[in-house]
This record gives structure tokens, sequence and C-alpha cells, in this order.
């Protein structure tokens, strides 16, 4: 194996014999996982030259050197690559004793991530089920709008929507959509809707985080004029549904999402053979941490729970397609 030693080191030991600070190690750790010593500090709240500092401690110690120098980037060398795999390794054993320690003896605590619409339009009106089967789990629901307090540290499960996926994570997918125009029976009242086309006659809601945005919806369906088209912006997705039971237009949404409203007749599908499949939403847990019992019978829980395939679902014919899809 090629290996570049640093000038006037060997590889002694140091106090603690070969063992590196875990100050160092976990710096090292998070620099090779994001490949940035810049990403590295912003995720451990230091700075880049702190990040250095640490490695370069290592590099001393050991005699090698775990990154190469780039321009303004780094790379990990032969041995830092191998050498990362084994410290990845003995911080998540670490992680998972800790984690152990603190739950010995004490109701077991799962926390999931997972956007708004979702949690309170499919995965809340479930939960008790699972509750009242596993009372010696603690359920808590993070439910934002946005990623930004997702953390592997503070969560065990998440459920997300979109491609973007964060760093250090396993996944599956995990439900499909059915997204359909709905409206209430009153608009198609006062105006029938047979063709995509005939929509360009009515407001149209609109939600910045669907899948699939009009724009896309049309265009898969050969429709044109609709960039003069009017228009009302209402997010998250839940209360775009809302506005549409209230008749504020027609609204483009997931089926799985406006269940309850399809159900009860106050939102109708008046073209159902045009509504397009998509696998929205994707199941995630951190790559480097084991699952315990709980988590698993958690996770586990909601893959049985998720419904396949909406369309199945619905009993639809639509077309399936794998177009990007953003965040809601």
């Amino acid at each position: 194996m090629s290996r570049k030693t640093i000038a006037g080191r060997s590889g002694q030991p140091g106090q603690h014999g070969f063992r590196p600070p875990l100050r160092a190690l976990v710096a090292f750790e998070a620099a090779a996982r994001c490949n940035s010593f810049n990403a590295a500090a912003q995720e451990l709240h230091l700075t880049p030259s702190a990040i250095s500092h640490q490695i370069a401690g290592i590099e001393r110690q050991i005699g090698v050197e775990l990154f190469a120098r780039i321009g303004r980037g780094v790379q990990l060398t032969v041995v830092g690559a191998s050498y990362y795999e084994k410290v990845r390794r003995i911080l998540a054993s670490l992680e998972e004793a800790t984690r152990e320690v603190i739950n010995a003896g004490a109701q077991e605590v799962l926390t999931i991530h997972t956007p708004p619409s979702i949690a309170g339009r499919w995965l809340l009106p479930l939960l008790p089920s699972f509750i009242k089967d596993h009372p010696h789990i603690e359920v808590r629901v993070s439910a934002e709008p946005t990623r930004s307090g997702l953390s592997w540290d503070a969560v065990d499960l998440a459920i997300l929507y979109g491609d973007a996926m964060p760093n250090d994570s396993a996944i599956e997918p995990f439900i499909d959509e059915l997204i359909q125009p709905l409206c209430s029976p009153t608009i198609l009242r006062n105006a029938p809707i047979k063709l995509p086309s005939d929509l360009l006659e009515h407001v149209l809601i609109h939600s910045n985080y669907n899948s699939i945005t009009w724009k896309d919806w049309f265009a898969e369906h050969h429709v044109t004029g609709y960039a003069r088209h009017r228009g009302i912006q209402i997010d998250p997705s839940h209360i775009a549904i809302e506005a549409a039971v209230k008749d504020f237009g027609i609204v483009l949404e997931s089926s799985l999402l406006a269940n309850e409203e399809i159900a009860s007749g106050r939102l109708i599908a008046p073209l159902r053979e045009y509504a397009v499949e998509r696998t929205s939403y994707t199941l995630a847990w951190p790559s480097r941490r084991r699952l315990n019992d709980n988590v698993r019978i958690f996770r586990d829980w909601l893959v049985a729970a998720a419904p396949r395939s909406d369309r199945k679902q619905h009993g639809r014919q639509a077309a399936r397609s794998k177009a990007a899809r953003g965040k809601r």
C-alpha cells in the first residue's frame, strides 16, 4: 500500500499509546465523511482551522498523511480511507454503547422526523394502534416543513419528501402518491371539467413544494396556454387541500393526503384518468448506527402500514412517471 509519511515522524506512541484524542477522531470522521474541512467544521460548530489542527495532530502521531491537500480542498489518501472505515465503526459502536447505557431500565423514546402534511393526514391517525400494541415505546413526532432540524443525533427515523437525502443515511422507497386535480362539487356544478384544458378556465391552487407542479402536469398532458393562467399560492399541502374544499379553486394534490376529503365527497377528482403516480416519500435512518430493536419494530410497522400503491388503493389507472421530485 502506498503511504506518504510525515517528515520527522515515524509513528511513535504518545501519552496514551497509539490512541489519538477522541475529539480529534470525531473531527477526522466528519471531515472524511463530508470530504471537506469546511463542512465538518460547520457540522461540529468549529472553525476549519480547528478541524485541520485536530487532523494534523493525528497525522503527526501516526506519522502518515490521512488527507492530500489539493488546492483549497482535501482528499482522503488510501491510508486515510482505510483508517476512516475503522474509525467510523468505532465511533458508531461508542455511540450505540452510550445509548444503551442511557436507555437501560427506562422507557424507550423513539423520535421520528416528518413533513407536517403527512404527519397530520396519515401518520397521527395510525399512531394510537402502534402505541396500544407497544406501550413500552414512547414515540415523539417532530413535524417540520424543512429539514433544518433534522439531525441523526436527535432523530431515529425520518419520513422525507423529495430526492435530496441527508449525509450518512440509509434509505428505502416508502410511499407512492397518486397526484391529480381535486376540487369541490360546487366548482364542477358551475363549470364541468372533461379535459385537462378545461382547467384553464378555473382558478388553480399552487403549492411550492409538491413533487409535481401544475406546469409539469400540463406539460405531461400536452396542454398549452398555462403560462398566461391566473392562480393562487397556498402552502403547505394540508392548507391547500382545505382551500380547495372551501371553493378557492382546483388543487393538484396527493389523494393520500386528501383521502378523507375524497372519501367524504368534499373533494372530487374530475380527471382521474390523467392522474400521475410518484414514489415521493422515502424512509431514512442513520447508516452509521445500528438500529435497536424498538426502532426496527417501528420502522417495520411503518412499512407495513404504508400503502404500496396509491393507484391501487383508489382503483385508478394513471401514467407512471419518474420526474424529479421536490420538497414538501
